[in-house]
C-alpha cells in the first residue's frame, strides 16, 4: 500500500512537472514567433527579404559565370531575340491598366505615382552608379556596363510594384509578374549580353527599390505601412505550388567516354531548369521541367550534354513553418548534345528531392539535388548517359 501511495505521489509529481516544462515550452516558442513577427513588421526586414538573398547570389554566381555563358554559345550561340526589350515594363503597363480601368488596389493614384517616382528613381541611381563604377565587361564584348542588369532591375521593380498594389485581388498577379520578369532576366543571358550575376543583382536592386519606394510613400502620405506577412495559421502551413528558374552543377557518368578513337573525360558541367508544379493541400501534386545540362570535354573536343522534357508527380511535406521537403519522380524525352549538333534521342527517368524556403508569401529559394537516367548511347562507350544535379531555384509561389 505504501508502495502504491508512493508511486502515485511520484506519478502526480513527475506529470505536473511535465506539465510545467511543456507550459514553459510552449510559453518560450510563442515569446520566439512573436519576436519573429516584430522583425518581420520593421522596414529593414521588409526591404531585404528576398533582395539581400538575391545579391549573395549573385556573388556566388561570378564563379560560373563564364561556364554559363560557355554553356549558352554551345546550345544557342545564334539566340538573338529583342523580347526583353519590351517585356520589361509589361508588369507596369498591367499595373496602370487596372489602375485606369478602375481596378481597387493597395494605394490611390498619388500614393502610387508616389511610390513609383521613388522606386524608379532610386532603382536607376543605384544600377548606372553601379555600371559605370564596376565598368564590367559584358558576355559579348560589346560595352564595359554589365554589372548589373538594368533591363532585369527595371522588370523586377515593376513587377514587384504591381504586387504590391493588386496581390490582394489573386495570386496569378505576383505568378506572372514575377514570371515575365524572370523571363526577362533569362533573355537578357540567351541574347548574350549579361551574365548570371548581374541579372540576379538587377533583381535583387529592382525588388528592393520598390520596398523602399513604397515605404517612403507611405510615410509621406501618413499612410500605416502594409507589411507583406505569411499568415501564421494559413501561409505558413499551406502547400506551396510554384514557377522557378534554377541553375547548378552537374555530374555526367560514365565520366570517361571514347569518341572517334579517342579516350575523353568529361569535366564536371552545369544545369539549368525551368520548371512548373501545382500541388494540393494533401501534399501530392504533378511537376513539368525543361533541364539543359552540358560539360566539357578534354583535348579541347568541345561540349557534351543533355536536353530533357520531363512530367511526373510529387509530394510536399512541410518541415516546419517556411521549410517545405519535396520528392518527385518525373519520365520524359531527351537528347544527346554534341556541339549543338544532336546525336541521339531517348527517354529519361528522373527521381530528385529539394528543399524549399518560402521567404514571402509569393518568393522562396529551392535547393534540389537529383539523378537522372537516359536511354541515351553515351558516343562510343556503349554505355547510357546518365547525371546528378544539384543547385538552386528561385521560385515564384502560388
Amino acid at each position: 500500500m505504501r508502495f502504491l501511495c508512493l508511486f502515485i505521489a511520484l506519478g502526480t509529481s513527475v506529470f505536473s512537472g511535465s506539465v510545467y516544462a511543456a507550459t514553459i515550452d510552449t510559453l518560450d516558442i510563442n515569446e520566439n514567433l512573436s519576436m519573429i513577427q516584430k522583425v518581420q513588421r520593421t522596414s529593414a526586414y521588409q526591404i531585404t527579404k528576398q533582395g539581400v538573398p538575391l545579391l549573395f547570389a549573385s556573388a556566388l554566381a561570378t564563379t560560373i559565370d563564364k561556364r554559363i555563358q560557355e554553356t549558352r554559345q554551345a546550345n544557342m550561340s545564334s539566340f538573338s531575340y529583342h523580347f526583353d526589350d519590351y517585356l520589361q515594363y509589361a508588369p507596369m503597363a498591367a499595373m496602370f491598366g487596372m489602375k485606369l480601368a478602375g481596378v481597387k488596389g493597395r494605394s490611390n493614384w498619388g500614393e502610387m505615382m508616389t511610390a513609383d517616382v521613388f522606386s524608379a528613381a532610386l532603382m536607376a541611381g543605384v544600377v548606372n552608379g553601379l555600371k559605370y563604377t564596376v565598368k564590367r565587361d559584358r558576355p559579348n564584348h560589346s560595352k564595359n556596363n554589365s554589372f548589373p542588369s538594368g533591363h532585369t532591375a527595371t522588370a523586377f521593380m515593376a513587377a514587384t510594384m504591381l504586387y504590391k498594389e493588386y496581390k490582394d485581388l489573386s495570386p496569378w498577379v505576383g505568378i506572372g509578374a514575377y514570371s515575365a520578369a524572370t523571363l526577362v532576366a533569362a533573355g537578357r543571358m540567351m541574347n548574350n549580353r549579361h551574365w548570371l550575376s548581374d541579372v540576379l543583382a538587377g533583381a535583387g536592386i529592382g525588388i528592393m527599390s520598390t520596398e523602399v519606394g513604397y515605404i517612403l510613400s507611405d510615410l509621406i502620405f501618413r499612410k500605416k505601412p502594409v507589411f507583406d506577412l505569411l499568415d501564421d495559421d494559413v501561409s505558413y502551413s499551406r502547400i506551396p505550388s510554384f514557377i522557378e528558374y534554377s541553375i547548378g552543377y552537374s555530374s555526367l557518368f560514365p565520366r570517361k567516354i571514347s569518341l572517334n578513337g579517342k579516350e575523353l573525360t568529361s569535366y564536371q558541367g552545369l544545369n539549368t531548369t525551368i520548371s512548373a508544379a501545382y500541388y494540393r493541400q494533401n501534399g501530392w501534386g504533378i511537376n513539368l521541367q525543361a533541364t539543359i545540362q552540358s560539360a566539357k570535354l578534354t583535348q579541347g573536343e568541345g561540349i557534351a550534354g543533355a536536353t530533357s522534357f520531363s512530367i511526373g508527380p510529387g509530394y510536399t511535406y512541410r518541415v516546419i513553418p517556411r521549410i517545405f521537403l519535396n520528392s518527385k519522380l518525373e519520365v520524359g524525352y531527351c537528347q544527346l548534345l554534341y556541339n549543338q549538333d544532336v546525336l541521339h534521342k531517348g527517354i529519361s527517368g528522373t527521381a530528385a528531392t529539394s528543399l524549399l524556403a518560402q521567404i514571402s508569401p509569393a518568393m522562396g529559394f529551392r535547393l534540389y539535388l537529383e539523378y537522372v537516367y537516359t536511354s541515351l548511347p553515351y558516343f562510343e562507350t556503349n554505355k547510357r548517359l546518365n547525371y546528378l544535379n544539384t543547385g538552386l531555384a528561385i521560385s515564384a509561389l502560388f
